[in-house]
C-alpha cells in the first residue's frame, strides 16, 4: 500500500509560544489543525509558505519525526 508520508509541524514565535500546528505532506500540501487565533481548524493549503504568511510573528518552524 502506498501511504503518504506525513510530518507534524508546529509554528512558534520568538518566545516559544505555539501559534499553529498541523501536518506537512511530502507533496508540499499542508493541513493546519490548530491555530492560536481561532482554535481547532481543518484548513488546507498548497504550500507551507502560505501558512507562514497567515500567522504574524512566526520565527520557528519545528518539524517532528516522520509518520507514515
Amino acid at each position: 500500500m502506498d501511504a503518504k508520508r506525513r510530518r507534524n509541524f508546529h509554528l512558534e514565535n520568538a518566545d516559544g509560544k505555539k501559534l499553529a500546528s498541523g501536518i506537512l505532506y511530502d507533496e508540499g500540501n499542508v493541513q493546519v489543525l490548530w491555530r492560536d487565533d481561532c482554535g481547532h481548524t481543518a484548513e488546507q493549503y498548497a504550500s507551507i509558505n502560505l501558512v507562514l504568511d497567515l500567522v504574524p510573528g512566526i520565527t520557528v518552524l519545528r518539524l517532528e519525526d516522520d509518520e507514515t
